[in-house]
């Protein structure tokens, strides 16, 4: 759910703005958790925290990148970077004081403790200035679409929407992104237990997840930060990222020390950091300004189905073979392929893999007359990458 109703959230935002947003998903998590918290079956646990809590995780997590997107364009790989170490430091945080919590004061208490926090997120969502992002920003931008919609004959919202797959590039990338994410979280559901199974307690292997976090955390803030530079290309960084996941966990069934497992945990860290940032950075800017919401929630969607399906696919398969070696090779193999797709873009003729969807008369007439375009016609129609 936190990825699932991407769509929606896109749509409100564009609607009613990313402040109001934000706002109404912190209000839902506020009502999920106090509802939790009052819950007598675990049905109905899985509408309140589920259903209520997952829809405004997910308005709040869409809203906060749709927002970074429209205020920064320069730095907007370093917004991308500090917004996402958000959720890493979270995870590296929220699992010792939940215990801590839920040790001093039960889980219902505990579920009333973390509504409470998320009062916290409405007021910091109403600092999203809408007279800079929506009103401004975004008159601008829905000025420009309707002219775009108005050049290439596109009718209705979800036309305009699905318009984003007229990019070769960002095709190729959703289509490794989803298979990526495929991957990438089977490990954190499978971990502790593959260390239990040799030999590694269950309070050691939880300390991983410590490295985990903190080699994220480090990755994530670098790699906004590595991104200023126009020649880094986030394509090829986003590949670095899978193929480093993708040797870590192929070589996981092998590492039997705890010390071994240390290092994955570092390398798995450090190539989940680049690849949330990168992920990220890329669906924000490698389609123009019109389209960053259509791109973005467009592959939270395909990342929700994607996501559901690693960890119980692996787990199937671990419960089948008595252990996880054929379901980390299966994973690694994953990895692997999502590592290599994006290179069918070598083939694509280099000009035609950053076409921009908008297709203007002066464009049709070069086209119809085989002539080359003018550089001002190049400069309109090909974002620069």
């Amino acid at each position: 759910m936190v990825w699932f109703p991407g769509l929606l959230a896109g749509y409100l935002c564009d609607q009613f703005g990313c402040r109001i947003t934000c706002f109404l998903g912190g209000m839902l998590c506020v009502a999920g958790l106090a509802a939790t918290s009052l819950a007598n079956s675990l049905t109905l646990m899985y509408f309140t925290y589920g259903f209520v809590h997952g829809l405004g995780a997910c308005f709040i997590f869409i809203s906060n990148f749709l927002a970074v997107g429209k205020y920064f364009n320069e730095k907007l790989s370093l917004a991308v970077g500090i917004t996402a170490l958000g959720s890493s430091v979270g995870v590296l945080c929220n699992g010792p004081l939940l215990q801590v919590l839920l040790d001093a004061f039960e889980w219902r208490n505990t579920f009333r403790i973390m509504a409470a926090t998320f009062a916290l997120i409405c007021i910091l969502g109403l600092n999203i200035n809408p007279n800079v992002v929506e009103t401004t920003m975004a008159a601008e931008g829905k000025s420009e679409a309707l002219d775009t919609e108005q050049q290439v004959g596109i009718k209705g919202r979800i036309s305009f929407y699905c318009s984003v797959w007229t990019f070769p590039v960002y095709t190729f990338r959703v289509i490794s992104l989803t298979m990526g994410c495929f991957g990438m979280y089977i490990p954190y559901i499978s971990l502790v237990k593959y260390c239990e199974d040799v030999g590694v307690t269950a309070q050691s292997a939880s300390r991983l997840f410590s490295f985990i976090g903190l080699s994220s955390s480090l990755a994530r803030i670098l790699t906004g930060k590595l991104f200023n530079n126009a020649k880094i290309n986030s394509v090829f960084v986003n590949q670095l990222s899978l193929f480093i996941a993708g040797v870590a966990v192929l070589l996981l069934p092998l590492a039997t020390k705890y010390w071994a497992l240390v290092i994955f945990s570092c390398a798995y860290g450090i190539s989940d950091g680049i690849f949330v940032t990168t992920q990220c950075y890329i669906l924000l800017s490698w389609v123009d300004k019109e389209r960053a919401t259509a791109s973005f929630c467009i592959e939270s969607l395909l990342t929700s189905f994607s996501v559901a399906t690693g960890g119980p696919i692996a787990g199937l398969m671990a419960d089948k073979n008595g252990d996880y070696t054929n379901s980390f090779y299966m994973t690694g193999g994953v990895l692997m392929l999502a590592f290599i797709i994006p290179f069918a873009l070598i083939f694509i003729n280099g000009r035609k893999s950053q076409v921009s969807p908008q297709v203007s008369r002066e464009k049709d007439d070069v086209e119809a007359t085989n002539t080359v375009p003018s550089a001002k016609v190049i400069a309109k129609d090909f974002p620069v990458s």
